[in-house]
């Protein structure tokens, strides 16, 4: 299986998070350790972490949030014996969002965690 039909199979979860915050809830906990179990069955997997914010607040101030968005998220799945030499991360703030519309609804699919394997 190529890294696109891998990626476009979807073995990782995204994790959300609330408005303006970077701590993960028990739902995106609860992800992650399904996470972590997919990337110790596959170890020689790498994947990159991207923040995302919501349409609201400057570039530079969602580019931040971005970051430690995909910070957290990594450092929970090392802490879940993951090794963070696997994972890289960025931000991409609210440059990239995946709901477009002025309504929480879409905003809170926004605020998130997304994964990608970049490695096999």
């Amino acid at each position: 299986m190529s890294l696109d039909q891998l990626n476009a199979s979807a073995p990782l979860g995204d994790v959300f998070f609330d408005y303006d915050r970077t701590e993960l809830s028990a739902a995106a906990r609860t992800t992650l350790e399904g996470d972590a179990a997919w990337l110790r069955k596959w170890p020689t997997t790498s994947i990159r972490i991207t923040g995302h914010a919501d349409e609201r607040g400057t570039a530079e101030y969602n580019l931040s949030l971005g970051e430690r968005r995909a910070a957290v998220t990594r450092d929970f799945l090392a802490a879940l014996g993951v090794p963070a030499a696997r994972i890289t991360i960025t931000s991409v703030g609210k440059e990239q969002p995946f709901c477009i519309g002025e309504t929480e609804a879409c905003w809170s699919q926004n605020r998130r965690g997304h994964f990608l394997v970049t490695g096999k």
